[in-house]
């Protein structure tokens, strides 16, 4: 019997995303995955040198992002109303999306950096404190 029932899987899309799914997907069953992409809010502005207004909304980023969302659930059997693209900080709107589908354990990859970039954290150390739940972070080479 497995322990976990709901789980969060946070994805940031780069090389290691697979690795962290199918670390998910042996946990739980993929109906019991929620599966997790966080972006930063579009900023809007001129361009300096072009003097264009590029305007990035919020569709036109899930537009770019879907598809590959869509190409982990799918390699996991996870189904697409089970994936979401969320806008913000990441650490808090992972919290929020785990509260949310009271999730039970939040899965999300860890490079280990070190030097200065360990110094500011990370998204997945930032998750270890202050989560209502368990948290396994996959170390991505």
């Amino acid at each position: 019997m497995n322990r976990y029932h709901s789980l969060l899987c946070a994805v940031n899309l780069n090389e290691g995303s697979q690795t962290v799914v199918e670390a998910a997907v042996q946990l739980a069953s993929a109906n019991n995955i929620h599966l997790v992409h966080v972006c930063e809010h579009p900023i809007t502005g001129y361009g300096e040198s072009t003097g264009n207004n590029h305007q990035v909304t919020e569709a036109q980023i899930k537009q770019h992002v879907f598809p590959q969302l869509s190409a982990l659930a799918e390699m996991a059997s996870i189904q697409t109303s089970n994936t979401e693209i969320l806008f913000g900080e990441p650490v808090e709107m992972i919290r929020q999306a785990a509260k949310h589908h009271c999730c039970d354990l939040i899965v999300i990859g860890s490079h280990g950096r070190q030097g200065l970039q360990r110094l500011l954290g990370s998204t997945a150390s930032s998750m270890l404190h202050g989560t209502p739940c368990d948290v396994l972070t996959i170390h991505l080479h």
